[in-house]
């Protein structure tokens, strides 16, 4: 990605459903970010210190009140693919997610005031702060070609100052990613943290017949097949670079471990042992993986480089061993065993020491994931005749069960800022990928596939 300072200059600035689709014309949205999307940066005196907006969202959780009118498109073209209302609606969108934002929805309002704005040719900062919003979004869209051309600024309506600006250029497979960047940019002017909406998922479907695997925004759009194995692939797991997702694939016959490089689509064998090569979590310097094999009999844990050189053994016990993740410090590894009769979480140093068990209530625990910052894990836990979601404390040892009712409710798997769940569901039929806040609120389907969705995996930020 290109990048430049440049100043914006002062700019002018209708809501139509996204609709998911399945795009095979390429290998990862990552690369199509970085390749086919070029940035320049403009920011004012504020670019560097975001801080001065920390209080709000410190100080009794306040949201902050921000106003996202539709995007100015270039005069004399027509918006046939209504690209000026669907930037506001994916801003919208993301900044709701992120939780710190309250975003002002009444249309017409905005419409009306973006409509004063354009006549006199400035922003009219009284008329938001009628609205009750503190800050503004402008964003405006030009079409030159097949290329798509969008300026977004962010205001300060108390200041009546602009805060940030930048330029962005893609197509229109990357007019999401577009906007996504931008919403990021928002959220770490406003808290210091980079916002998620540049992360995304990977996940298992049959859509094709098969259990391939798929990649998607973090909102649950833009989905794409990346295996075509005609076969049964299982655990993707993205690699903390998100350059890379490691899976297991029967292709061969035999549930061996294999790498794929999301840039170039090549694909690499890691571990493929006779017997079960499964459930591969990464080391958080992306160094090390950790894996189940049975190559020495019944599933064990081991150690192994990403090349699948440097095999350490960690478990030897007549029980089944599985479904190790590493700790965010790399100093454990959870994992499931049944050594104690029934399938419970276990946790150990990261060189097999220190064994201790982690879970008790429940007939049936798997399927771990460590929270980024290390404190909680999230596992699925059949309790009352469903598999729900759970997370345990790691501090004062108190468990909390995130989902109930009809269905199951399986593997977590945490955004990046530890603020929200991704997991699999099958409390309307099928199982399909939800997304949860970390407390369990705001349940909600985002991927909806005839083949269904397993075993969600997210992603780093995506710079």
């Amino acid at each position: 990605m290109r990048r430049k300072d440049k100043r914006l200059p002062e700019h002018q600035s209708t809501r139509a459903p996204e609709h998911q689709f399945i795009y095979t014309g390429g290998w990862c949205a990552a690369a199509l970010v970085t390749g086919a999307l070029v940035l320049w940066c403009s920011a004012t005196a504020f670019a560097d210190t975001p801080d001065v907006y920390l209080s709000i969202t410190r100080a009794g959780a306040a949201k902050i009140s921000i106003a996202i009118p539709d995007f100015s498109f270039q005069e004399g073209i027509v918006d046939r693919e209504n690209f000026s209302r669907k930037g506001a609606e994916i801003l919208t969108d993301d900044l709701k997610t992120s939780g710190f934002f309250k975003v002002i929805e009444n249309r017409d309002f905005l419409r009306d005031v973006s409509a004063k704005d354009k006549k006199s040719g400035k922003i009219n900062f009284n008329e938001w702060t009628s609205l009750g919003a503190e800050a503004i979004v402008k964003g405006h869209i030009k079409i030159d070609g097949g290329k798509i051309n969008i300026e977004c600024r962010l205001y300060d309506v108390k200041r009546g100052e602009q805060i940030t600006g930048y330029k962005y250029s893609g197509d229109r497979i990357t007019f999401r990613q577009m906007i996504h960047k931008f919403s990021d940019e928002i959220t770490y002017r406003f808290t210091g943290e980079k916002g998620i909406a540049m992360t995304m998922l990977c996940f298992i479907s049959k859509a094709t017949g098969n259990k391939e695997i798929y990649t998607a925004d973090y909102d649950g759009q833009n989905i794409r097949k990346i295996t075509d194995d005609k076969s049964i692939a299982l655990f993707p797991k993205w690699s903390p670079d998100g350059k890379n997702i490691i899976y297991t694939t029967f292709k061969y016959r035999n549930p061996d471990l294999y790498l794929i490089d999301m840039e170039g689509g090549k694909k690499t064998a890691v571990s493929i042992f006779p017997g079960i090569n499964s459930s591969a979590s990464w080391s958080p310097d992306g160094k090390r993986l950790s894996v189940s094999l049975s190559k020495d009999g019944n599933a064990e844990i081991y150690t192994m480089d990403v090349d699948g050189k440097n095999l350490q053994r960690l478990t030897e016990h007549r029980s089944i061993d599985t479904s190790p993740v590493w700790s965010p410090n790399g100093m454990e590894i959870a994992f499931t065993s049944d050594r104690s009769g029934t399938p419970q979480i276990y946790v150990m140093g990261s060189e097999g020491t220190n064994l201790r068990r982690l879970t008790y209530q429940g007939n049936y625990n798997d399927q771990a994931a460590w929270s980024p910052d290390g404190n909680r894990i999230a596992y699925s836990s059949l309790d009352g005749g469903h598999f729900d979601i759970f997370v345990v404390d790691l501090v004062s040892g108190r468990v909390q069960q995130l989902t109930s009712g009809a269905g199951d409710n399986q593997n977590p798997a945490w955004s990046p800022d530890g603020r929200h769940i991704a997991f699999s569901s099958n409390r309307e039929g099928k199982f399909q990928i939800y997304t949860m806040k970390a407390d369990g609120t705001d349940q909600k389907r985002i991927i909806y596939l005839e083949g269904g969705g397993y075993s969600p995996s997210w992603s780093q930020r995506i710079e």
